[in-house]
């Protein structure tokens, strides 16, 4: 499944914080919809890269659902989000801040949450008690060490501090989500020294005066935070910015706090859970049921505990309607997402045995038969590429010969020329020879080369050339000089590197149509043992299908 997709966006609004996560699964998706209708999903701007557009859900099969941008007038004008290839990892901050906030509120403390930029690189809390936590999670972005307002650092994954800072401080916090387990990602604290870093999950920990400690070795932090006095409920919004405050300051408070952040975090949980988690979330909220709980809060877990109860009639009914499938397939045309489907289904606890057991024999035999695809391929690339090879040393070899061939008849029409002028001069008196005879194999060569340029030049511009043009756009005036046997032999030498199956560059000079340019192509071919029509009509529609092929080949 391609992954590169928007998976994250915010709720209500483009400067909202409130981050959501797109269910990849297509039935999750639908329960996901009607559990939100005229809820908005938004591109924030508190997201890295967001265009602050409003986006949408978008159901697939064969791909994991996502969200998708609406069409709007940015796409016209080319406007490109810079979230594309996200994966839900970039609203990671976003989530920090939601359970940092919830997780402060339980313990009665009024904090005031900042994301400074580039978005999504850190996250400022300022305490009301005047202390600062800063949240750094961007690797690439220098840590500001020397900001005194801060009190706590906690630093992301792969966020280095150096070795001397780290032993001047004395311990650094860590901050990061683990594996998924049980339907959540547990947010988790370190606390890193010189050698170590301790590990806790953050609804274990508490905050006190002098930092982070675990809740059951803090009996007297409640009662430190609860006295102090915290302002009236108050909330300022703006761009990066939201507060989270809180007045009840007694014990009791606390307590409905925490049962109240259970209830909402048991809600989530079940919101998220997947088939191997459903049931065991339902009874947790069925559970907090029983216990004391609000109006409010006993009303959105039953409410959420009828959506469980419809979720589960619906996985268990997809679960048999896969499993018949699985078992009346063809052989042979398995599906891999069929097999998927059925592995994720099936990992909830209701499922048989039976149903297990076919799909791990089923999956087993998926596996083995796709490993001998793969071998079977690997074989049949390996075998392709040494057919290849072959091929192309064939071609190699025949134009070697055919060079060597070209050289040995430019030789041979050079002895005979030596030996034709010897009998000349034995039986008439020296006369001036021209330029031509004196000429050698490599001055013939150094002509072939800007005559054979000039050939494909005309090729690409589906042109023809006459001779005399050539010599004019060349510059190479000597090609004037040649009679018909020297043209005869630099056509030669200049087609020598011409494929067997491929229009001699010749075919553009005879393309003319004059009783010498055929001739001279005729004799050209001859030389080559490359047949040709005998009648000149017939020759010139072959010159005009070779000169096709020619313009087309570039």
């Amino acid at each position: 499944m391609d992954r590169r997709l928007i998976q994250t966006a915010v709720v209500g609004s483009a400067d909202s914080d409130e981050p959501v996560i797109c269910p990849e699964d297509p039935q999750e998706l639908d329960a996901f919809r009607k559990e939100n209708t005229g809820a908005t999903w938004w591109c924030g701007v508190n997201l890295p890269g967001g265009c602050g557009r409003q986006l949408m859900t978008r159901r697939c099969a064969d791909k994991i659902c996502h969200f998708a941008h609406y069409p709007s007038a940015g796409d016209e004008h080319g406007l490109q989000c810079g979230r594309q290839a996200r994966g839900k990892d970039s609203a990671d901050h976003l989530f920090m801040k939601a359970e940092l906030a919830a997780w402060l509120k339980s313990q009665n403390i009024a904090v005031t949450f900042d994301f400074p930029e580039p978005r999504g690189s850190a996250i400022v809390s300022d305490l009301a008690d005047g202390r600062r936590l800063l949240v750094h999670l961007d690797r690439t972005q220098p840590v500001n060490w020397d900001d005194a307002q801060v009190t706590e650092f906690l630093l992301g994954t792969g966020v280095l501090i150096p070795p001397d800072r780290l032993a001047a401080r004395g311990y650094v916090h860590r901050i990061r989500y683990e594996s998924e387990r049980d339907g959540r990602r547990p947010l988790i604290i370190g606390t890193q020294m010189p050698g170590q870093t301790d590990w806790s999950d953050l609804r274990t920990l508490v905050l006190t005066s002098q930092g982070f400690a675990q809740a059951d070795r803090a009996e007297t932090s409640l009662t430190e935070q609860t006295a102090t006095h915290v302002p009236g409920p108050s909330e300022h919004t703006g761009k990066g910015r939201s507060v989270v405050a809180v007045t009840r300051s007694d014990t009791a408070a606390a307590s409905t706090s925490r049962t109240h952040e259970a209830a909402q975090a048991a809600i989530r949980e079940l919101k998220w859970a997947g088939p191997a988690q459903l049931r065991e979330t339902m009874a947790t909220v069925e559970a907090l049921i029983a216990q004391d709980q609000s109006v409010e809060d006993r009303r959105h877990l039953s409410e959420a505990l009828a959506n469980g109860q419809r979720r589960l009639t619906e996985q268990t009914n997809l679960c048999i309607e896969v499993m018949i499938r699985l078992r009346g397939h063809v052989p042979g045309t398995l599906s891999g997402q069929l097999l998927e489907e059925a592995q994720r289904l099936t990992s909830d606890p209701g499922a048989s045995d039976e149903d297990r057991a076919l799909v791990a024999e089923l999956s087993e035999r998926y596996r083995a038969e796709a490993e001998q695809r793969l071998v079977a391929e690997r074989q049949q690339r390996i075998l392709a590429d040494r057919e290849q090879q072959a091929a192309l040393q064939q071609q190699r070899a025949a134009l070697r010969e055919r060079q060597k061939q070209a050289r040995a008849a430019l030789e041979d029409v050079q002895r005979r020329r030596k030996g034709a002028q010897r009998r000349e001069k034995s039986v008439a008196p020296p006369v001036p020879r021209q330029r031509e005879e004196q000429w050698s194999v490599a001055e013939y060569a150094e002509l072939a080369k800007p005559l054979l340029g000039a050939l494909k030049k005309a090729a690409r511009e589906g042109e023809t050339r006459t001779w005399d043009s050539i010599a004019d756009r060349t510059g190479t005036k000597r090609l004037r000089q040649l009679g018909h046997p020297a043209k005869v032999e630099v056509l030669i030498l200049a087609e020598s590197g011409t494929a067997a199956d491929r229009p001699l560059w010749s075919v553009l000079l005879a393309a003319g149509g004059s009783q010498e340019d055929l001739a001279l192509h005729r004799a050209v071919c001859e030389r080559l043992g490359r047949p040709l029509p005998a009648g000149d009509e017939a020759l010139r529609t072959r010159l005009d299908e070779d000169r096709a092929v020619l313009r087309h080949s570039w």
